[in-house]
């Protein structure tokens, strides 16, 4: 197994560090994300990804990435960006819909 560290995400540096927590943002971003993972959380292959409407039919996508470290797991929905795009690509991931209640 490949040993998992920033510049596996193309981040040969950190100027900064985004902390991001579910109580306070509904969703992270990217730079969130790249956090964690430079802090040694691990992400599981498969990525459930959703579609939302919102007012005026604008649509969003969010990524929902879990995250494991030390025995720990967190669930962290990403906002879905150029960037988070090349990082599914590049890592190999799977993309499930989220099943959408009726």
């Amino acid at each position: 197994m490949l040993s998992n560290t920033s510049s596996n995400y193309h981040v040969e540096y950190m100027d900064v560090t985004k902390h991001w927590n579910p109580d306070s943002e509904a969703f992270a971003g990217g730079d969130a994300l790249v956090t964690r993972l430079s802090q040694g959380w691990q992400m599981k292959k498969e990525v459930q990804i959703e579609q939302r409407i919102l007012a005026g039919n604008r649509q969003i996508m969010i990524y929902h990435i879990e995250l494991t470290r030390d025995g720990q797991t967190i669930k962290m929905p990403v906002l879905r960006n150029p960037y988070v795009n090349a990082l599914m690509r590049r890592g190999d991931y799977t993309l499930v819909p989220v099943q959408q209640e009726s």
